[in-house]
């Protein structure tokens, strides 16, 4: 038998914790267009975290349904709980919220995508040499080729 009231528990938890991460997720936009690289460290060790609890949740919620392989939708429309309306709209809750990180997480993506392709783009126009250049040997030897090319910083400076 599935236990209404300790599944309500856990899927507001899960609600908190999606809410939580769209709000990281916010806060991380901005820092991958100009911002502080140390606070971007921080946000994503507690994305980290976060992601840890739903995990934690998410195995709970499972322990909860006593039949194998029913989701929470099957389970309320076959249960009829005592508590069904709340579970249905933390349900619901949840997709929304989940929608909603999965957008900002795509956006975010795709603006680190880009800023490494321009970080890539500029340091192969500043050092062109860099690309193929040779790499260093544990005894301070160089392997590989050596070519240094003309490009906006010298080789030299």
């Amino acid at each position: 038998m599935v236990d209404g009231a300790k599944l309500q528990v856990i899927l507001q938890k899960e609600a908190d914790l999606l809410q939580q991460m769209i709000d990281l997720e916010t806060e991380t936009l901005p820092l991958l267009v100009g911002g502080d690289i140390e606070k971007l460290e921080a946000l994503n060790v507690r994305k980290n975290e976060l992601v840890s609890l739903l995990a934690g949740l998410e195995e709970q919620r499972q322990e909860i349904f006593t039949v194998e392989g029913a989701s929470l939708k099957q389970y309320l429309a076959k249960g009829k709980p005592l508590n069904s309306h709340e579970l249905e709209s933390l349900r619901r809750l949840i997709l929304k919220r989940h929608a909603s990180l999965q957008k900002k997480l795509k956006t975010n993506s795709f603006l680190l995508r880009h800023n490494l392709h321009f970080t890539n783009l500029a340091i192969n126009y500043l050092f062109p040499w860099a690309r193929d250049a040779a790499g260093y040997a544990p005894a301070g030897g160089k392997n590989g080729p050596v070519t240094y090319q003309a490009g906006l910083i010298d080789s030299n400076a």
